[in-house]
């Protein structure tokens, strides 16, 4: 099964997540249980929405292993790659300024339009919510 090592760094507040091949992909626990759980689904969500040429191929624990962390691999999930296959498509009109600042944002994070604007979308309803 494939994998990608994750880079797990505790701080005051949670145990903080990156994969160093994979440039934007980052999760949070508040303990190592939720961390590792988190990790599995940030991983095979970023693999499923990334433009394919920031997909790299992942590294070896011996290339790895200098940087500051705790190094854990994690599988590929295939199960939850699968949840995030069932899209809609549908058409959107942004004013061009916008859709400029999207654009430019997303490309340093390595995300397409569609998953940056999904994220943007959940991320303002869970905010919404608690509010009504």
């Amino acid at each position: 099964m494939k994998h990608y090592y994750a880079l797990f760094n505790r701080t005051e507040e949670a145990i903080e997540v990156t994969f160093p091949d994979l440039e934007g992909c980052v999760t949070f626990g508040k303990d190592w249980e939720d961390a590792i759980q988190n990790a599995e689904d940030v991983l095979v969500a970023w693999l499923a929405h990334a433009e394919t040429h920031f997909i790299k191929a992942p590294s070896t624990h011996e290339e790895l292993k200098d940087l500051e962390g705790e190094l854990i691999p994690i599988s590929v999930n295939e199960h939850i790659i699968e949840s995030y296959k069932e899209l809609k498509h549908f058409n959107v009109i942004f004013p061009v300024q916008i859709l400029n600042r999207v654009d430019m944002f997303r490309k340093k994070t390595g995300l397409e339009r569609s998953t940056f604007l999904q994220k943007a979308a959940e991320e303002y309803i869970q905010q919404h919510d608690r509010q009504l």
